[in-house]
């Protein structure tokens, strides 16, 4: 779990973080034709499939478990791992590449599980990895299993071309992060870069063979790709920005023209004008709902979710959106290297996990309106403190009180529109909920 500091068990228990196995599973789980094998108890294995399978359907095909007993903890857990591995292989199971870890209790042992892998002798490449559970959560698993899979598969004579990046930091293990994906991809591929791989989301162990190809390494979620980014400068020369998330259209363009300083885009003006054309559509529509519902306000704006990501909405939400009192934002950990109001400067406040906590007690007694953009979790904690009267938006997981069937995109022009919409449709129907209350 989290280390204190980072994070501690209470943010666990509060379903804000996961633990460093789901994390390390989470990045392998990012690249097809991988399949990971949990040497842990079912109940590990089981936490980390149920949070996979929110980003990943399917993912009960890739995503194996050896079951060591109880007695395992004290003769180690070889015979185990040797006989899921069998299995997998009497199967028939071929991936591209096999990801071996261990949970918390499964590590304290300190099987040799390279060497448990070779006796079993695997026919195709693998990764092994200690997941360090009780040291670290989501982050430090995601990020420890992608410097151990890079170091297997890095091509390390790899040139720079033209024009050439990376995007670092992403997960389809956030929520909507696939969708956030491929939105920055578009955007930037429409402004004229060339996309060399998305570590941990959806590129292939080919395309991270070659990530030494960039120019430029573009780091989103710090939390996620500050560490690869400082991995790839090191082994392969290659510089980085780091650019945080394009959330609204005026931020989108900002985005951009951060990047652009780093390395010119050719084609900017094919972004400027299609956000152009995005403003003016969703400003007729929301004149429109403005003259029927009024203006979006809230006497106080709650943001909480993970770092890179709460901040940059932060700063949009308040920038473009919504006119508010007072804004407060809730990093669910600490970033690694930049200080928060690098990305924010419209909060008023800034709270960090491990630091300075948000005083959710107190919610109950604020009698102004209040906009939260949040998970579940952070939503039942004021259903439970009795209020019902704000306006509630999911941008992390867990969101139990939503399904989603499409593609939904948070950042860039479409996750404008995105949000826009979420924004308020909840602002209208809580109207509608007081108009019923009178």
């Amino acid at each position: 779990m989290s280390k204190l500091g980072a994070g501690n068990w209470g943010d666990v228990c509060k379903r804000v973080d996961t633990c460093a196995l789901t994390g390390a599973a989470a990045f392998v789980a990012g690249i097809p034709g991988t399949e990971i094998l949990v040497n842990g108890p079912l109940w590990c294995y089981f936490y980390a499939l149920r949070y996979l399978e929110h980003g990943a359907n399917g993912m009960a095909q890739r995503f194996h478990g050896s079951q060591p007993d109880n007695t395992a903890v004290v003769y180690g857990s070889e015979k185990y791992i040797l006989a899921a591995l069998k299995r997998l292989q009497k199967e028939g199971s071929k991936p591209e590449l096999l990801f071996i870890e261990s949970s918390c209790s499964m590590s304290l042992i300190g099987d040799d599980l390279n060497g448990i892998a070779a006796k079993a002798g695997l026919k195709c490449p693998y990764v092994t990895m200690d997941c360090g559970g009780l040291l670290g959560g989501f982050v430090e698993g995601y990020t420890k299993a992608a410097l151990c899979v890079l170091d297997k598969c890095l091509d390390l004579h790899a040139q720079p071309q033209e024009r050439v990046i990376n995007i670092l930091g992403q997960t389809d293990f956030y929520l909507h992060g696939r969708d956030d994906t491929e939105e920055m991809v578009r955007l930037l591929c429409k402004a004229g870069y060339r996309l060399q791989a998305v570590p941990g989301s959806g590129s292939s162990l080919e395309q991270l063979r070659h990530l030494g190809n960039a120019q430029l390494n573009i780091v989103t979620n710090e939390e996620l790709g500050l560490p690869l980014a400082e991995y790839l400068q090191k082994r392969c020369g290659t510089p980085y920005i780091l650019a945080g998330l394009p959330y609204g259209i005026a931020g989108t363009q900002r985005w951009l023209e951060g990047i652009a300083k780093a390395m010119p885009a050719p084609k900017l003006a094919d972004v400027y004008a299609e956000a152009e054309s995005v403003e003016e559509y969703v400003t007729s529509l929301l004149n429109d709902a403005r003259c029927q519902w009024g203006d979006l306000w809230a006497d106080r704006i709650i943001i909480s979710g993970p770092p890179t990501q709460a901040l940059c909405l932060g700063e949009t939400v308040r920038g473009e959106w919504v006119d508010t009192s007072e804004l407060w934002v809730c990093c669910q950990r600490q970033l690694p290297h930049t200080a928060p109001k690098a990305y924010c400067q419209a909060a008023d406040v800034i709270y960090v996990s491990g630091e300075r906590e948000l005083p959710w007690g107190d919610m109950a007694q604020f009698k102004g309106s209040l906009l939260l953009l949040g998970s579940s979790s952070e939503s039942s904690l004021l259903y439970r403190q009795g209020r019902t009267d704000f306006i509630n938006c999911n941008i992390a997981f867990p969101a139990n009180e939503e399904i989603f069937l499409t593609n939904q995109p948070l950042v860039g022009l479409e996750g404008s529109k995105q949000l826009v919409q979420k924004l308020w449709n909840a602002y209208i129907r809580l109207c509608i909920q007081k108009q019923g209350e009178v």
